[in-house]
């Protein structure tokens, strides 16, 4: 066994092509391109956003506070949908491709088998109970537990503890109580492997506590488990741990790679055994399902979780992504935990996160060495709980941040993961203020960011609400749950809207003050409801769909319950799953089929001359407000005087039939006036609009009486056109035509006034229904060339 002087820094721990096979590399390629494709996807919504700002300031069309409001609407809503859209991008690809590969894998190794992504790469038999890994000795491990105030579950945990199968251990316990549990716990005192210290002050909340752990475990210790005092551990926890420490030679190919690159830490025989140098940490399923039972509010809990731990947990292990050690059931290695020590923070297990990969160790992560717990049952309880989870992690989001994003030891696909999490207990609120804030947008001011349409809007909302309940759901389709349990998936979306205020809150907190609040504990109850077995090692997500079962005899149960069998509702429950990801993802490829994909809906266009003012030649159109001095100006004449305007040189789109707006701006006139003003749309299939058919013939006359009061003023024309009309459909480098005729009938002669700045007093201009370019995707399928270049980069290869 190795071990002696590992470098996390220099052993990456990755393992070459030719060991890795045909199928590995064939494997990471397809990651490599869906990890790409996926931040591609993500990114695109920002990137409409940036342009509809960008567009909507060129056009100047903000012009009030009211206008101020309804597009402030609408671009936060779209900005926070769009950034929680990443998230939900990430959920989805979590959930299809744990799923997926689940289905289609290849089957079990030993007794139970293990699936990708799940940390297994040492000499693993399966014993019916967990996994063995043949050391040659058993190192000595150091159970350590922090408790204060625990009198209902203390006792339950140290006698499961105390039924370990493994034969080198001790429990150390540090209490910092001042309630009966100091009674229960001096009935330990002087047991074989127990060792019990009491504090009299909370000095350093659970960190402190462990402190001293550290300090008082055997020193033949090599390594140290960490177990809240609501678990129950199975007796066969450290044997299911242990092995994710260690990798096993497979063949000759180890010693290829190792001759080539002067590596001395890979096996070059077969079976042979060594310390997998880079692994400091392995995290378990901390698996909240003891009460499950007991409330709706339990439920949900376990829902959320399973969603997190069958899910989302694998699939950053599979990749190579930054994953968090989370507070309760974990082992660590003795040595480099008495080199980075404990810290005191609120959230000690994130700040031990964050001082491992700063250092260049690395935490993985199995959901089959799963540890029962229970839920949190009040949502007082909940919420307290969050929000000192919430203020922890930012707080140690901002210390660590420069130290996690500069260190050269934390690869690029592990500095991506620590972003997200840096806003992670701020997802729900993104999600719910982006949401309301664009419904009313949507629904009350009916305004739409330039490049943005209602379907487009739609498909973000939708896209962002089913990610996490679908994510949820496939946990429990793993964990092979009991059909009753997804009602918990409800219960978590209700939940997560509201605890949205207090994690909101407490996020904030922990960004902005400069030392963290106190440790508020979690009662716990000691109630169980339900039955708890390890959970299967799944040979394929296929054969439990199928109704085919493990022949393997489970551990027997932590307490006594009826039995669950599978029967064909819940199998079918699974089949449901991946066919509502089939839906959305196909319904929504569908609809992009006929949805406008750049929409001008309510942008306007702006009319301009050539020459010198006032005598300027109607020239041309575009989304540009003129910027002249002196306007342009067109002076309506007895029999008509007809001007023309061309958009020349477009590529394909589309002016969908609708209402067209038209703001005309007038000077000159005396007395009683009136004009009458002809306006004509069309198409010229060329980059000129002479001859140009007018496929949309006079769509309104306006007259207008002007007296001496209301000369110079501005007035607004809408012309509606009807609901027969055909659409005016532009060929690639044809020409958008407006036509007006201004005719003068009684009284002085205005001008029609355009091509000058609003203040000037002549942006003359028209709106019409929307304008749709369709865009194509090809131009994407260059970043495929991409893939090979960040493939090495962006996943860490499994070791």
């Amino acid at each position: 066994m190795s071990g002696q002087g590992d470098d996390p820094a220099h052993l990456s721990g990755s393992r070459s092509d030719a060991e890795r096979g045909p199928s590995a590399i064939a494997w990471s390629a397809v990651l490599n391109a869906v990890l790409v494709a996926a931040f591609v996807v993500g990114a695109i919504p920002i990137v409409a956003i940036a342009h509809g700002f960008v567009e909507l300031l060129q056009q100047s069309k903000i012009r009030s506070g009211a206008d101020w409001l309804a597009y402030g609407f609408a671009f936060a809503g779209l900005f926070l949908g769009a950034v929680f859209f990443a998230y939900a991008i990430k959920y989805y690809l979590s959930t299809a491709m744990v799923l997926l590969t689940t289905l289609v894998w290849a089957g079990p190794r030993g007794g139970n088998g293990t699936r990708p992504g799940n940390g297994h790469n040492g000499h693993i038999n399966g014993n019916g109970n967990g996994y063995h890994l043949d050391l040659g000795y058993h190192p000595f491990v150091s159970v350590h537990v922090a408790a204060y105030n625990e009198k209902r579950v203390i006792d339950r945990l140290l006698t499961a503890l105390s039924q370990l199968e493994y034969p080198e251990y001790e429990v150390v316990v540090v209490d910092d109580s001042n309630d009966e549990s100091v009674e229960i716990l001096q009935r330990w005192v002087g047991r074989p492997r127990f060792k019990i210290l009491h504090r009299s002050s909370r000095a350093g909340y659970k960190g402190g506590a462990l402190r001293e752990a550290l300090m008082l475990m055997d020193p033949r210790t090599e390594y140290v488990v960490v177990f809240d005092a609501d678990s129950v551990p199975f007796p066969d926890s450290i044997e299911r741990l242990l092995p994710l420490f260690y990798r096993v030679s497979d063949g000759t190919a180890n010693r290829r790679f190792a001759d080539a690159f002067g590596r001395t830490d890979a096996p070059s025989e077969p079976g042979q055994i060594r310390r997998r140098a880079e692994v400091a940490a392995v995290q378990s399923y901390q698996w909240h399902v003891l009460n499950k039972s007991e409330s709706w509010l339990t439920g949900a809990v376990r829902a959320e979780y399973s969603g997190s731990y069958m899910i989302e947990r694998p699939f950053q292990d599979a990749i190579g992504a930054l994953k968090m050690i989370a507070g309760t059931a974990y082992m660590i290695r003795a040595d480099v935990l008495r080199e980075v020590g404990w810290g005191t923070s609120i959230t000690e297990d994130w700040e031990l996160t964050l001082k491992l990969y700063a250092r260049g160790w690395k935490v993985v992560y199995t959901p089959w060495a799963e540890t029962p717990a229970e839920c949190v049952s009040t949502f007082a309880r909940l919420a307290r709980q969050r929000m000192r989870w919430a203020e922890g992690h930012t707080h140690n989001v901002r210390e660590w941040f420069g130290a996690i994003m500069r260190s050269p030891h934390v690869t690029p696909l592990e500095k991506l993961e620590f972003l997200y999490d840096s806003t992670y207990y701020l997802q729900a609120a993104l999600f719910v203020v982006g949401s309301l804030s664009w419904l009313v947008s949507e629904l009350i001011f009916h305004t739409h960011v330039p490049g943005w349409t209602a379907v487009l809007g739609w498909s973000l909302l939708f896209s962002n609400v089913f990610a996490l309940p679908l994510m949820n759901l496939g946990g429990l389709i793993l964990e092979e749950a009991p059909a009753r349990d997804a009602q918990g998936v409800l219960g978590a979306v209700a939940l997560s809207w509201a605890l949205v205020p207090f994690q909101a809150w407490a996020a904030f907190k922990g960004l902005v003050s400069k030392d963290e609040g106190p440790w508020f504990r979690t009662p716990k109850t000691g109630r169980v409801t339900d039955q708890v077995r390890h959970l299967r090692r799944l040979y394929m997500l296929r054969r439990w769909l199928l109704g085919r079962r493990p022949s393997h005899r489970p551990a027997p149960p932590l307490a006594p319950a009826p039995v669950y069998r599978a029967t064909r509702r819940s199998r079918l429950l699974g089949w449901l799953a991946i066919g509502v990801l089939v839906i959305i993802f196909g319904g929504l490829a569908a609809l992009s089929l006929h949805a406008p994909t750049v929409s001008a809906a309510g942008n306007p266009l702006y009319l301009h001359g050539s020459g010198t003012a006032p005598g300027c030649t109607a020239s041309t159109i575009d989304a540009s407000a003129g910027a002249r001095a002196t306007p342009c100006a067109i002076q309506s004449q007895a029999g008509g005087v007809t001007a023309t305007w061309a958009w020349m040189g477009l590529p394909a789109q589309t002016v969908a039939a609708g209402v067209w707006t038209f703001t005309l701006y007038w000077s000159g006139g005396s007395g009683s006036t009136s004009d009458t003003v002809s306006i004509a749309a069309g198409v010229s299939a060329t980059a000129s609009c002479a001859g140009f058919v007018a496929t949309i013939p006079s769509v309104g006359t306006w007259t207008a009486d002007y007296g001496a009061s209301t000369a110079n003023a501005t007035s607004p024309l809408t012309v509606n056109t009807s609901a027969s009309q055909l659409p005016l459909v532009i060929p690639p480098g044809g020409s958008l035509c407006l036509s007006v005729t201004l005719t003068h009938n009684t009284g002085g002669k205005p001008s029609m006034l355009y091509d000058a700045s609003f203040a000037s007093g002549g942006a003359t201009s028209f709106v019409p229904p929307s304008i749709v370019v369709p865009e194509g995707l090809l131009g994407v399928a260059g970043l495929a060339l991409l893939v090979p270049l960040f493939a090495r980069r962006l996943v860490r290869r499994r070791a």
